[in-house]
């Protein structure tokens, strides 16, 4: 029964990316592309495969089978309806207690980030992109964004969830669609939801097509929804039971001492700056300036000497075109604030490179979004204006 079972739910998986997938392909012109986006899906499944079958090598990446075995040994449902991990075993306790497999459930949730992913090439329009793009298409094949994307884990349901929430702005659909999706990104994340509501408090701010009278209502409903949120994150997901300065002080401190030394790329909090975090964040490990110790810093490595190309060019590019604030619709001005909020809330507290790793899936969609969209803008109004 649950071989059926577990061959039905992976045929289903099948028919619907290819079901997602044909139509994006159908619809660009371009052979290159279409060969990227063939390559692209084949990495993304190929990685949650890989993943999967040797997820018991991987001895320091326990949150799969964390998720799985608290679904598995749970008998109430609701009892796992929390913030954080425990909402994972939430959203997979019927699929566990049915007999679907953890390696299934990886190719479940790798799934669903692909269809964000799908979405995300829509948001960018990749069937009209200009060549000046292709440095940065490079990203969607980095193994990295595949192996923090393709797992039983936060990060494949939150890049879906991210790529829908720059849809309702790019399109100004504020509606309970968009509430909810908010909802969900806080039960998964709460510190990154409060970040996306900080960046759209500012994009409301910063817009100047709007009344002050809708600014002051729509940064008023943001100025609520923070302050309402903030204590529940605090209470429920940090465990501050008593919400005042000295408890907050004392969780600060004991965050520090427990995670002083912590893992093989342990990084000192106490000895480093925000600034300095921010570089290990966006670029480290790098050969030769760090050292690498097995085959997965490896491959980082040579990632990040792409992610310091990228960063270059960028800076570049900006420069050059003196990019303008006022040319840039609302979803990239939110991409950009975003993007650069969460990287600054991430290296506050990055405490190793491999969590660093991982914390990178979280604004850097965001920030190459920015950047290809930018590029791809920049060209056209370059060509008519």
């Amino acid at each position: 029964m649950a071989l059926i079972l577990n061959g039905s739910v992976l045929l289903l998986l099948i028919i619907y990316s290819l079901y997602s997938l044909i139509p994006t392909v159908k619809k660009v012109p371009s052979l290159k592309v279409k060969l990227f986006l063939v390559l692209v899906t084949s990495i993304h499944f190929s990685a949650s495969i890989l993943f999967a079958c040797f997820l018991e090598d991987f001895t320091s990446i326990n949150d799969p089978t964390n998720f799985y075995e608290n679904a598995l040994e749970t008998t109430q449902w609701f009892s796992l309806f929390n913030m954080g991990s425990s909402f994972i075993s939430f959203l997979i306790f019927p699929f566990v207690k049915l007999g679907v497999t953890i390696e299934v459930l990886f190719l479940v949730f790798a799934t669903i980030s692909f269809k964000g992913l799908l979405l995300y090439f829509e948001l960018i329009g990749i069937d009209n992109l200009s060549e000046k793009n292709n440095l940065l298409l490079l990203f969607y094949l980095t193994p990295s964004f595949h192996f923090w994307t393709g797992f039983l884990g936060k990060e494949a349901l939150l890049l879906w969830l991210m790529v829908m929430v720059l849809k309702k702005i790019k399109f100004k659909k504020y509606d309970w669609k968009f509430v909810l999706i908010g909802g969900l990104i806080f039960m998964i994340r709460p510190h990154v939801f409060l970040i996306l509501l900080l960046g759209l408090g500012i994009l409301f701010l910063m817009d100047e097509t709007k009344s002050k009278k809708v600014k002051r209502n729509w940064i008023l409903i943001t100025m609520v929804s923070f302050l309402v949120m903030l204590p529940v994150f605090m209470k429920f997901f940090l465990k501050i039971d008593t919400l005042n300065s000295a408890s907050i002080q004392a969780y600060i401190t004991d965050f520090i001492s427990t995670t002083s030394n912590r893992g093989t790329t342990a990084i000192s909090l106490t000895e480093t700056t925000i600034f300095t975090r921010i570089g290990y964040l966006l670029v480290m490990p790098l050969p030769f300036l760090y050292e690498i110790k097995n085959s997965l810093q490896l491959i980082v490595s040579i990632e990040n000497i792409y992610f310091v190309l990228v960063i270059f060019g960028s800076v570049y590019y900006v420069v050059k075109h003196k990019m303008k604030w006022s040319r840039l619709t609302n979803e990239l001005r939110f991409a950009l604030i975003s993007g650069v909020l969460l990287m600054i809330l991430f290296a506050s507290y990055l405490y190793n490179l491999g969590l660093g790793n991982r914390m990178r899936i979280m604004f850097f969609p965001y920030l190459f979004y920015f950047l290809i969209s930018t590029v791809d803008y920049s060209l056209k109004f370059k060509k008519h204006g």
